[in-house]
């Protein structure tokens, strides 16, 4: 299991937030996903067999945020 935090562009409500979630568990090999509207933040959890942060990040710029720095979380394989 790998993990990864999204730095975006700070949200201006909950349900975008809930959207972006929504969409990522809609993706296979997504495990886990919360959105930190206020901060800007997506902590996300995947199979990096079934996809990659690299193909996530590219579906969260395809729905028009721009992913300022992402992060895989300590212990998790590059």
């Amino acid at each position: 299991m790998s993990k990864v935090l999204f730095q975006i562009t700070p949200l201006r409500c909950h349900g975008c937030g809930k959207e972006i979630e929504d969409k990522l568990l809609e993706h296979r090999g997504v495990l886990w996903a919360k959105v930190f509207p206020k901060i800007g933040r997506i902590r996300t959890e995947f199979d990096g067999a079934e996809t990659s942060a690299e193909h996530l990040e590219g579906l969260i710029c395809s729905w028009g945020y721009v992913v300022k720095r992402k992060e895989l979380m300590e212990g998790d394989a590059k």
